[in-house]
């Protein structure tokens, strides 16, 4: 563990160094929305390997029936989406922004990404990741480092790939809202109190609702408390929402970085509820 929390700790410090020239509350929002642009792509990645794993064994087993049908059977996305992942299109893959990282409009093909992922998946990611990039006080330069810093994330420490990216997430939200001091509330719960209370409260399965859900901790922690008990995640159907649109966009990614779908809205809860007629078993 303390391994792990070097290695986060450390991709945090060096991601912070460019934290100087843009105002923190605009950096957050750049940082955690490529390491979203990332996952994304790596998510992919990892389900084409195990879908070639797939139809190889079914070409051998059988070669004039499958062998034909193996590069259809990859680009079939619903065999991805059946398995809650997205099919990215190479114009807005990671390996596309990685391979243009050192030009000098590099903001805006990573813009460009984004809307293409908009107009592609418009259910699961419209208005998510921050289109901002190529509007910040950071040249081509800062956003190549930064690019160059999430490719080489490790992998290979005995976690699965979603496990490190949702942990990273949680970890730069906990640094970023230290470094924004009393506005860092806004959209951070302190890990420890969110695990305090879903303990409190029990959590086991239904409906969890947040009326000022910011970042998501509260969702974050009752999760794992369910995966602590050995309960499938699935028991658990998750509400919340924010007041601001730009916190609505980091739970979102919060969210499906752990792979979970929630009903998240924007509104504030006092004069806009969103849920008014939603019962849930725990409110947070």
């Amino acid at each position: 563990m303390e391994k792990d929390l070097l290695f986060e700790d450390k991709l945090w410090k060096a991601a912070d160094k460019l934290r100087k020239k843009v105002e923190v509350h605009e950096y957050k929002y750049i940082v955690l929305g490529l390491l979203f642009l990332r996952y994304l792509s790596y998510r992919y990645e990892e389900a084409k390997k195990e879908l070639e794993k797939e139809i190889s064994l079914k070409v051998k087993e059988d070669p004039d029936t499958y062998g034909p049908l193996m590069e259809s059977y990859l680009e079939d996305a619903d065999h991805y989406l059946s398995r809650g992942v997205l099919p990215i299109p190479y114009e807005a893959s990671w390996e596309y922004i990685k391979k243009h990282a050192n030009q000098p409009n590099i903001g805006e093909i990573i813009d460009q990404a984004i809307e293409i992922l908009e107009n592609t998946y418009p259910k699961q990611l419209k208005d998510v990741i921050p289109k901002k990039f190529s509007q910040i006080n950071l040249d081509s330069h800062d956003l190549a480092y930064l690019i160059n810093l999430f490719t080489n994330i490790d992998f290979g420490r005995g976690h699965n790939g979603k496990d490190i990216f949702g942990r990273v997430y949680e970890y730069f939200l906990g640094k970023f809202a230290e470094a924004e001091g009393r506005k860092g509330g806004e959209f951070y719960t302190p890990r420890c109190l969110t695990k305090l209370i879903v303990e409190i409260l029990d959590v086991r399965e239904g409906r969890i609702f947040d009326p000022a859900c910011g970042s998501g901790g509260f969702f974050i922690s009752a999760l794992e408390r369910l995966e602590k008990l050995g309960l499938e995640r699935e028991r658990l159907s998750i509400y919340g929402q924010d007041s601001k649109d730009v916190v609505w966009k980091l739970c979102k990614m919060n969210l499906a970085i752990r792979g979970v779908e929630g009903d998240i809205r924007v509104g504030d809860s006092y004069h806009d509820d969103k849920f008014f007629d939603l019962r849930a078993e725990y409110v947070v």
